[in-house]
């Protein structure tokens, strides 16, 4: 058998060398596919799993805001009637017994209780329910949500609200939310004294322009936390579609501009 010359030697090693190469190209190819196939089903799992999470969260807001209107109609039509005829009935009680002081001391002092529970029981079914809201509209919710939170702090709120067309119960009824959740922050936590609500319409889009003058926040530092205002404020703007953009930092306030796209089923109709 004759001897394998030099060059026969040096085409093999070459041979050898790209069959290796090929090779280990073919298993980093394997492995870099392989490893993008996986970051791409684990960002799906993520995203679908993200999705799940803000559908629940929207499904509980919904839920939460059924169980209120049902509670709210019950201390209206139940509590509130039976209260009004006890109210009625004391009133009557006093009237027979007007020459025995002690009836009439205890008949006063129960009028004045169930006067107390009354109104104890429209405050919180108007909390539950926002009063108007549905018989009258977004603009008459809200301006009753202003009066009462300027009644209960120190807070002067100048609100201007252009012409409304009608708006779909389910907008009208996140944007109070939103609208309450920053009123009640002021009240709170923000020291605030002033306070400058706008609600417009502009080429079918509902824009809100919140501004007030108090401590204001780290927005980066509260939205790594979470904030649960803050969460309340996006994620009920998004149920509807909207954007938010906040503007604040320590000691100097909060801006919030919200744009909520309206279709012409969101205008023309209460859903």
């Amino acid at each position: 058998m004759a001897q394998s010359s030099p060059l026969d030697l040096y085409i093999l090693i070459f041979g050898g060398s790209i069959a290796m190469l090929l090779l280990a190209s073919g298993v980093v190819g394997f492995i870099f596919l392989y490893q993008r196939q996986i970051i791409r089903r684990d960002f799906a799992f993520k995203e679908a799993e993200a999705k799940h999470q803000q559908e629940l969260y929207h499904g509980t807001l919904n839920a939460i805001e059924s169980e209120r209107k049902r509670l709210a109609r019950d201390l209206h039509d139940e509590v509130g009637a039976s209260l009004s005829a006890l109210r009625l009935l004391v009133g009557q009680m006093q009237q027979r017994s007007n020459e025995d002081a002690i009836i009439e001391i205890n008949s006063n002092k129960c009028k004045v209780l169930i006067d107390k529970t009354i109104d104890n029981v429209r405050r919180i079914s108007n909390d539950l329910l926002p009063q108007g809201l549905e018989e009258f509209g977004l603009a008459y919710a809200v301006e009753g949500l202003c009066e009462k939170t300027m009644e209960i702090s120190k807070i002067e709120i100048s609100l201007r609200i252009e012409k409304m067309n009608s708006i779909s119960t389910k907008i009208s009824l996140n944007v109070y939310r939103l609208i309450q959740e920053l009123l009640n922050n002021a009240v709170k936590h923000s020291e605030a004294t002033n306070i400058n609500l706008t609600l417009k319409i502009r080429n079918h889009i509902l824009e809100i322009d919140y501004t007030d003058n108090g401590k204001g926040f780290d927005y980066a530092e509260a939205y790594q936390k979470r904030s649960l205002g803050l969460k309340n404020i996006e994620t009920r703007t998004e149920m509807i579609d909207g954007s938010t953009k906040f503007e604040t930092k320590p000691n100097d306030g909060l801006k919030l501009n919200v744009k909520i796209p309206l279709n012409a089923n969101n205008q023309s109709q209460m859903n």
